[in-house]
């Protein structure tokens, strides 16, 4: 189906979390299939705590369904002091299972901050960073967290997440993000465009709001891998109305706005390692065939063994990517390959070999790469006799596992399979009245050189 979404609401925070968690659990989302978990709330007496879960059925994964915990942080301290004691939680998660980093308004003079994440066996501590902009504008907001977080030192590859929050329904728009600096850094966060963002601001409803995320999500799936740093949604009230002004189940009052905001990237991957320790090679005949040539002269003549078409195709290398899990590849993505130590020389091609490849299917792509090679083109062929030619294909062929690392961070595995074929050929010469019971028992005594 691609990106769903699953949405949770109820008086408590406590109550919103352990009812959305055990809706994802009942639909059995699996590890690496969740986006965002985001965190809202109307900031008024009578409020609803909301959550909503963005997560991608199709994304291939082995893993099993996992147990989601949270962090709450429900209090009236300062965003920093949450900050803090969120990045002293994260620190010892594994990257792999932090889910997201969320927080909003409350009962007024209360905010919260989640963190969502799976349990698992502790990580060594790691270096989380956070940074945090503050603006009278949401556009503003957002467009400043993307400078700051450059300005900090933030690299693709290392980003975990972005929300939106405030302190209050009538205050300021505020988003803070999250990134690992101890994850290896993949590139620029602005170079070419790579950290993108789209945002609605209006009076629809939050179903209206949350559908809108998860469209853009799901369109720009369709025709890149999507990384997706923050599907975040906060209520953003007017201060001139003195109308009732909290949003009621899937409904925001005309007194007030909500703005959503999507910060993603169209992933592309970063770099693609063999398994070298994992790779085997194996040699084998995949074709025969036998051609016939008669040459009823009384003299001899010369006879060329294949057609234009055959030659060209008489030595290939032939890479193939099958995707087993994490991250698929849409039909235009592109990358660059090359070979481990020893593979070139196997597939007859050059040292350092590298080229870039275009992912032409869904789950697979082949490539062929056409390395010419030396081999007799013609034979003579005596007076009045037949030629049979035992053409075969000689096969070697290396598989290992891949892994194709994107820029986000992400990754994608699966098995690669590199094939050369090169087509020999060895004649044999009968007397042109030779019975074909003695050319077929000649034949079968014929072993690959």
């Amino acid at each position: 189906m691609g990106i769903r979404l699953i949405k949770s609401y109820a008086r408590s925070w406590v109550g919103a979390a352990d009812y959305l968690i055990s809706q994802i659990e009942a639909e059995k989302v699996r590890k690496g299939q969740l986006l965002w978990i985001d965190a809202q709330c109307d900031g008024d007496a009578v409020s609803y705590c909301y959550l909503v879960a963005y997560w991608d059925d199709a994304f291939k994964t082995t893993e099993g369904v996992g147990t989601i915990k949270y962090d709450l942080q429900n209090a009236t301290s300062s965003w920093e002091s949450f900050y803090d004691h969120a990045v002293n939680v994260i620190k010892f998660l594994q990257p792999k299972n932090v889910i997201s980093i969320t927080g909003s308004t409350s009962v007024p003079p209360v905010t919260v901050l989640f963190v969502f994440y799976y349990e698992d066996a502790p990580a060594a501590s790691q270096d989380i960073r956070h940074c945090a902009v503050e603006k009278l504008s949401w556009e503003s907001a957002a467009t400043h967290i993307i400078y700051e977080l450059e300005s900090k030192g933030a690299k693709a590859g290392q980003l975990i997440g972005i929300d939106a929050h405030n302190n209050l329904k009538e205050g300021s728009g505020r988003f803070a993000a999250f990134w690992n600096a101890s994850l290896p850094a993949l590139g620029d966060l602005r170079k070419d465009d790579y950290l993108k963002r789209v945002s609605k601001n209006d009076m629809d409803s939050w179903a209206d709001q949350y559908e809108f995320a998860r469209n853009h999500i799901q369109n720009v799936n369709y025709s890149h891998p999507i990384a997706v740093f923050g599907a975040t949604s906060c209520v953003n009230m007017s201060t001139a109305s003195t109308a009732v002004s909290w949003f009621t189940y899937g409904l925001i009052s005309a007194a007030g706005n909500g703005v959503t905001n999507v910060f993603y990237a169209e992933d592309k991957v970063s770099k693609v390692e063999l398994d070298k320790e994992k790779m085997e090679e194996k040699n084998f005949v995949a074709d025969t065939q036998d051609k016939r040539f008669v040459n009823a002269n009384s003299t001899a003549i010369e006879q060329k063994w294949m057609t234009s078409e055959e030659k060209t195709a008489t030595t290939s290398s032939v890479f193939n990517f099958t995707h087993k899990e994490g991250v698929t590849l849409t039909p235009n993505a592109t990358f660059t390959f090359g070979l481990p130590e020893g593979a070139e020389a196997a597939l007859g091609l050059s040292l350092a070999f590298t080229k870039e490849l275009t992912w032409q299917q869904t789950d697979s792509v082949m490539k062929s790469v056409t390395n010419k090679n030396t081999y007799e083109e013609s034979f003579i062929i005596p007076p009045e006799h037949v030629a049979v030619c035992r053409v075969y294909t000689d096969r070697t062929e290396l598989t290992a596992p891949y892994t194709m690392t994107f820029k986000s961070g992400r990754t994608s595995t699966g098995t690669w399979t590199g094939k050369k074929d090169v087509v020999n050929m060895l004649p044999v010469f009968f007397p042109i009245n030779t019975s074909e019971e003695v050319i077929e028992e000649k034949l079968k005594t014929l072993r690959r050189h």
